[in-house]
């Protein structure tokens, strides 16, 4: 049982259209620092061979100095949060032999890796996760940032586990997945790339695709006066441009095929990535036998035997389906979790009618999903799903992917 969703050309168009007149007319609230970018450039150079242990430094003192903290009081939790880290293996593991760094994606913060991470960490990786430029500090650093950026921190990442571990993996979500794709296509040595929900395409590409010389118009597509201590609640238009930059070089990059072994997770209810071109791009370029894609969500049956489909409709959880946001987060996550602090109504999305955002409010039985306008009127109020209840399942999977690219190497060598 799933809600129905329009899927004409003509729905998808006006939806479209709909997305980009709402957000030219929206309402641009008043400047505050928030939303300025800092002054000061960032510290660290990522072109350089500094340890993984300075970089951590440098960035401690940046933030301190450049973050506008959501609770000025609360300072060291704050940073704590938001920071990029290290998770060294277990005494029992021996020294480490395989090191993965996981990267976030737009507006979170290495937050939004902790849980994958720790399931590494298990696994004995040496984990580390970055803070892509622009995050972590305040939304206006969104203003100014580039794709540049965001693919140096990425790189020196990589470079960083060379000196540690003789097996290399990359990970992220969304824009963090498609960093790591681009990583994975440029350096011979990356055994394997874990992608959750990689902005390989976007939705609304109609509004995407102007946003390079919209951002010269308006800055921000949408300004939430209410950020979360562990990511943004804004986005500029510039880092839109900046994503679809992004998309763009993969495409060229990955050409007539992805070789490197890749494990995928994507939803077909996602609102932020287009899935359908994730599945189509796993079909066609992702070559690997080892290589294998996790769907959550109705899907036609496909020849490929690399591919499971998990069933998003949980009725005895009232989940609806599965959120782009949600994907990354483990339901105990104390932040988004099924008793989490933080609850999304979509009050910051122009698709959902305010008289939704209130009920939803209202109500603690909500059906839970992704936010659409288009959403089945028998499950609202809904709230946006901001934990997997399927992490669990999706995290066995990978364990099998791991194992099978463990598996593969031992036979090439």
């Amino acid at each position: 049982m799933a809600a129905s969703r329009p899927t004409s050309v003509r729905v998808f168009v006006i939806r479209q259209l709909f997305m980009l007149g709402a957000m030219l007319l929206s309402a641009v609230a008043a400047a505050d620092e928030y939303y300025e970018p800092t002054d000061t450039p960032l510290p660290f150079d990522f072109s350089s061979d500094a340890d993984f242990g300075t970089y951590i430094d440098v960035t401690a003192d940046y933030l301190a100095a450049q973050r506008e903290f959501i609770r000025p009081n609360r300072k060291a939790t704050e940073l704590a949060l938001v920071m990029p880290f290290e998770r060294v293996p277990a005494a029992d593991c021996g020294p480490p032999v395989k090191g993965v760094l996981l990267v976030h994606g737009i507006l979170e913060t290495p937050y939004a890796m902790r849980d994958i991470g720790k399931v590494l960490h298990d696994r004995c990786f040496l984990v580390r996760s970055i803070l892509l430029p622009g995050h972590g500090t305040r939304a206006g650093d969104l203003l100014t940032v580039t794709a540049d950026d965001w693919e140096a921190a990425v790189a020196y990442g990589v470079r960083s586990l060379r000196h540690d571990v003789d097996e290399i993996y990359v990970g992220g979500f969304s824009l963090g997945g498609l960093l790591s794709a681009l990583v994975a296509l440029r350096e011979p040595d990356i055994e394997a790339v874990l992608l959750f929900a990689p902005a390989l395409g976007v939705t609304y590409p109609l509004l995407a695709h102007q946003s390079s010389w919209l951002r010269h118009l308006k800055d921000w597509l949408d300004k939430n006066p209410a950020p979360l201590p562990v990511r943004y609640q804004s986005m500029s238009t510039n880092a839109v441009a900046q994503v679809v930059e992004l998309t763009k070089r993969y495409d060229a990059r990955a050409g007539d095929g992805f070789p490197v072994p890749a494990f995928v997770v994507a939803s077909v209810d996602d609102i932020a990535v287009r899935t359908n071109k994730v599945i189509r791009e796993f079909e066609r370029r992702f070559t690997h036998p080892a290589s294998r894609l996790v769907v959550y969500g109705q899907q036609d049956e496909s020849e490929d035997h690399r591919i499971t489909v998990f069933e998003s409709f949980i009725s005895e959880q009232k989940i609806l389906n599965i959120a782009h946001m949600s994907i990354p987060y483990h339901p105990d996550n104390h932040y988004f979790g099924t008793d989490g602090v933080y609850r999304d109504c979509g009050q910051y999305l122009p698709i959902i009618p305010n008289d939704e955002v209130a009920a939803c409010q209202r109500s603690d039985d909500n059906w839970r999903g992704e936010l659409d306008s288009t959403n089945d009127e028998t499950y609202l109020p809904l709230q946006r799903l901001t934990y997997n209840p399927l992490f669990d399942e999706t995290m066995q999977r990978m364990h099998a992917f791991l194992e099978a690219v463990s598996n593969t190497r031992g036979d090439t060598q």
